[in-house]
């Protein structure tokens, strides 16, 4: 079926609207509300209450790197990519608005059902996150895919500001939390499940009514079949496309390294200046904020130079970002205030130019497999990278711990976060220019 993707701007407009819904999982539930509040409270809080919510992401993250392959080749083979995008949906609402009944003092059968709950919450919202993906290319086309993606990412990070700065109003400061919600109950820390359930659902429905259907084929499928190949599919799938998995493979060595920032740089600030957990969240929020610009304006910049150069830029500001950031000496004494020393707004001031590079390094690199993937196999692709991503997401902190512990700093430990980064961005030096395809997009347009 030949689609004029000229003819969509509703469908565009929908599928960038549903970026929110996924961030909403990331702000409410996995960063900042939902999972302090299920370690520290309903765990009871120490090293073993970390690692029982550490097991529980990891099945949550091998089980996506199974599983993404799977559903992106069976997705491209039989089409109809929304209904595989609402399933999924579904069941990261249902699970979702299932942690309503994390309560303190559950007993053992209850902590591993919401860990089960838990679990499939990351792997809906993960495959959908696939599916979601591989809608892009019907929707635009290589000269336009980059602003579209990185409208997407900036969408979705100023929705989790605003979301998150609405949730901490409405539920967590005054005497009474909206809908006189119980705090001794821990109400207002539940309320998060609920409302990202409806978040999710919300956002769905106008990708639902605008976006062009793709055709569905009816091709049966043994799944035993798939299990058995998927593995292989994709080492032949690298092999035969060694341009692909040149990108692949740079990509997540970067992206590695920056987890690596975003895990850790909060953590390394709280040692360097004494920060308490209300000043971490304003730096949070500060990063989020600029990753935001920094997308929308990546995504600009990526329809004229392209996805490669794109990347290549943002990952040279964030090598010497971090760089300028581990250089900091540590203060003589104890801040006693928010950014009340020229050390620490120096440190804010290279943090947001961080945030600028973070935006764009992953929304062109979400643009460059969309345009590079062959017709009809973004799916698997976008599969592919998420095997990938979640097969080596360890060894970044692994590493972080072993430098800090043979070395005994913390400063020396972070400097693992830019060396990822660069050995990526180096990689990405010998990856295939997509710029050919913009330019040519742009000619013809």
């Amino acid at each position: 079926m030949t689609i004029d993707r000229r003819r969509y701007p509703l469908a565009r407009a929908s599928w960038v609207a549903f970026a929110p819904g996924i961030e909403s999982v990331n702000v409410l539930l996995l960063y900042f509300i939902f999972a302090p509040y299920m370690v520290q409270t309903v765990l009871g809080g120490g090293s073993d209450a970390q690692s029982i919510w550490g097991v529980v992401t990891a099945i949550g993250g091998i089980s996506v790197a199974l599983l993404g392959p799977i559903i992106g080749t069976i997705s491209d083979t039989v089409g109809g990519q929304k209904r595989f995008l609402t399933g999924f949906v579904i069941l990261g609402a249902a699970a979702s608005a299932t942690l309503w009944f994390a309560v303190p003092g559950i007993p053992l059968e209850g902590l591993v059902t919401l860990s089960f709950v838990a679990i499939l919450l990351m792997i809906g919202v993960e495959l959908a996150g696939v599916t979601y993906s591989s809608l892009l290319p019907n929707l635009g086309t290589p000269a336009t895919m980059g602003r579209l993606s990185g409208n997407a990412i900036g969408f979705g990070i100023a929705w989790g500001l605003i979301l998150l700065g609405g949730y901490i109003a409405a539920f967590m400061l005054g005497d009474t939390p909206l809908f006189g919600l119980d705090r001794d109950a821990h109400e207002h820390s539940r309320i998060a499940g609920p409302i990202v359930a409806a978040a999710l659902l919300f956002f769905l429905l106008p990708l639902l009514a605008f976006t062009p259907p793709t055709p569905v084929r009816r091709v049966c499928l043994p799944v035993g079949r798939i299990v058995r190949g998927v593995i292989k599919d994709a080492y032949l799938a690298m092999r035969a496309e060694p341009a692909i998995a040149r990108f692949v493979i740079a990509r997540v060595i970067y992206q590695d390294g920056i987890g690596v920032a975003l895990t850790f740089g909060s953590i390394y600030a709280a040692g360097l200046f004494g920060w308490d957990t209300l000043e971490l969240a304003v730096f949070g929020i500060c990063i989020l904020g600029a990753a935001a610009v920094g997308a929308t304006i990546g995504g600009q910049i990526d329809d004229r130079i392209g996805a490669k150069n794109t990347i290549l830029l943002a990952l040279l500001i964030l090598v010497i970002g971090m760089i300028a950031l581990l250089s900091f000496p540590a203060p003589a004494a104890v801040s006693e205030g928010f950014l009340s020393t020229p050390a620490e707004q120096a440190f804010i001031g290279v943090a947001l130019l961080l945030g600028m590079g973070i935006g764009p390094a992953g929304g062109s690199g979400r643009t460059m497999m969309a345009r590079i993937a062959p017709e009809g196999q973004a799916g698997k692709w976008f599969g592919i990278m998420a095997l990938a991503g979640n097969a080596v997401a360890f060894t970044g902190p692994a590493l972080v711990a072993l430098v800090t512990f043979l070395t005994e700093s913390e400063r020396s430990g972070m400097m693992v976060a830019p060396v990822i980064i660069g050995m990526g961005a180096i990689l990405m030096l010998f990856v295939k220019s997509d710029r050919p395809l913009v330019a040519k997009q742009l000619v013809t347009a």
